[in-house]
């Protein structure tokens, strides 16, 4: 006599085979679970005719129990062998594409996080603080040899300031001084003091309060934020304090960072006199004019040119006028600049061809051409950035070199990493595979230069998904000139474990 399954128990046993079915991969789902169906069908048959009716439900119970360790070993071998399926590893294996556009943007990241980081590149890449910076202008002698050499005179100053002008709208005058300063706090301090006209920072176009000054009260103290730090324990109640400056007082106004200021000298504090005041400033004090063009004036908005004008003995002199901001000398401008040169030197280091890539019945060209093209402007597009912002970190890595030197630094790396980033950029493109993107490997030597008239010897590379071979000639002849890529039949895939190297296209 056969026994009937107990209908829950019967449904309790098929839902357990569905759900370990979840388990199996999808493409083996279905054939397991039928066998799995029918294997079950047999285990009840036989349990059936040898045991009572509650054993026989506990041993099918006991066997669809197993289908779960089954399929969880089905599903484990499936990811150990996921690398060799066309999932993530078609695309991030070593020399593939994506691998080496993603190399290239974390140098690029970590370029532009350097130059965050560095004091020297962080301040040359900040615009200028002043207002309408390409109208301001540096006056001095055009016998100085040094641009931190203060040569012009107060009473200079004073009589340019006091004629009627047609190319300067406003002068500003600032002497460097070395004074003690004195809080009734802390101890005394030799600070860097740029004794000013009141209307220095106005022409600058940095909005300081200056009531003091418009009062006629006392001189104001504006300190540089790195001095306060230095010397007064960053004091944050200094602000509206009374100083001694030597023998004199003054009132402190305002706290600023030293990058703001990039006027020639390194000042710790300015001490901006009122008008009165200023007059007592010596006739023979040598400091730096600060002056600003007229708005209307467009024919000298240039990097240097001289003038002649007036002294105060009445003669006529020669003096140079340096813009504040110097276009050409920008980190932007000399990048573009040893950029260019280096595109123009390309050509006689490195030769141009990507190679000969022929269409065939074998592969698709139209796409790969393009996803190669695509591939190539990637990669200059990740390229710029790096060679940007890793020459100005090497330019300006010491911050204790001057801006000049720096400047030259970064001509001369700039210029170099452009050529070898670029020539790399070519040489990369030429190796690889034009249907997946892959670096070739497995170089051969092929033929022999002695039988080079009757075919051809050079370097054979290999794609290593099986797409094609690269032949790279020795010795350019008239028939065989440049690299030439031959794709091989679907005959040779037998020959190539690496399904994970499909085609882009």
């Amino acid at each position: 006599m056969k026994l009937l399954p107990i209908l829950p128990f019967a449904l309790c046993n098929r839902a357990m085979l569905r759900a370990a079915a979840a388990l199996v991969p999808r493409s083996q789902r279905e054939e397991w679970h039928k066998e799995w169906q029918s294997e079950l069908w047999h285990v009840r048959d036989s349990c059936c005719t040898r045991h009572t009716e509650w054993q026989s439900e506990k041993e099918v119970a006991a066997f669809c129990f197993g289908a779960f360790q089954d399929a969880f070993h089905l599903h484990q071998h499936a990811r150990e062998n996921l690398p060799k399926t066309r999932s993530l590893s078609r695309a991030f294996y070593s020399g593939s594409a994506l691998h080496s556009l993603a190399l290239l943007a974390f140098l690029a990241a970590a370029a532009f996080a350097v130059s965050n980081l560095l004091p020297g590149t962080r301040l040359a890449l900040q615009p200028s603080p002043y207002r309408d910076p390409e109208h301001l202008l540096v006056i001095s002698s055009p016998h100085s040899t040094q641009s931190a050499v203060p040569t012009i005179h107060a009473d200079q100053f004073r009589i340019w300031a006091q004629r009627r002008q047609h190319l300067f709208s406003s002068f500003a005058f600032y002497q460097p001084q070395v004074k003690p300063v004195t809080l009734s706090t802390h101890p005394s301090a030799e600070l860097t003091i740029a004794r000013a006209s009141s209307n220095l920072f106005d022409l600058l176009g940095i909005h300081i309060p200056l009531d003091p000054i418009a009062q006629g009260e006392m001189p104001a103290l504006v300190i540089t934020r790195e001095a306060l730090a230095q010397y007064f324990s960053e004091d944050r109640n200094i602000t509206g304090q009374i100083v001694r400056i030597g023998l004199r007082k003054a009132k402190v106004v305002a706290v600023i960072p030293a990058p703001r200021w990039t006027l020639p000298g390194h000042m710790d504090a300015w001490l901006l006199e009122p008008d009165q005041q200023a007059a007592a400033i010596p006739d023979n004090a040598r400091g730096f004019l600060v002056a600003r063009l007229n708005p209307l004036d467009k024919n000298h908005l240039t990097d240097q040119w001289d003038m002649s004008a007036p002294t105060p003995s009445g003669a006529a002199a020669d003096f140079t006028c340096a813009s504040l901001t110097l276009p050409s000398s920008t980190p932007r401008s000399i990048f573009l600049f040893t950029f260019f040169l280096s595109l123009l030197a390309l050509p006689a280091t490195t030769s141009l061809p990507l190679g000969e890539y022929p269409a065939n019945h074998h592969k698709p060209y139209g796409r790969g051409h393009l996803l190669r093209w695509i591939f190539l402007t990637a990669k200059f597009a990740l390229i710029l950035p790096i060679l940007y912002f890793g020459s100005l970190d090497l330019a300006y890595l010491n911050p204790s070199i001057d801006p000049v030197t720096s400047q030259y630094i970064q001509i001369v790396t700039g210029f170099c990493t452009s050529l070898f980033a670029l020539r790399w950029m070519l040489r990369d493109q030429r190796q690889r595979c034009p249907v997946c993107l892959g670096k070739l490997t497995n170089p051969a030597r092929v033929g022999q230069p002695s039988r080079n008239f009757l075919g051809w010897n050079g370097t054979e590379l290999i794609c290593i998904g099986g797409h094609g071979l690269l032949h790279v000639p020795e010795i350019q002849t008239s028939w065989f000139s440049t690299q030439r890529w031959l794709y091989l039949d679907p005959s040779w895939d037998v020959l190539f474990s690496e399904p994970h190297l499909a085609p882009l296209t």
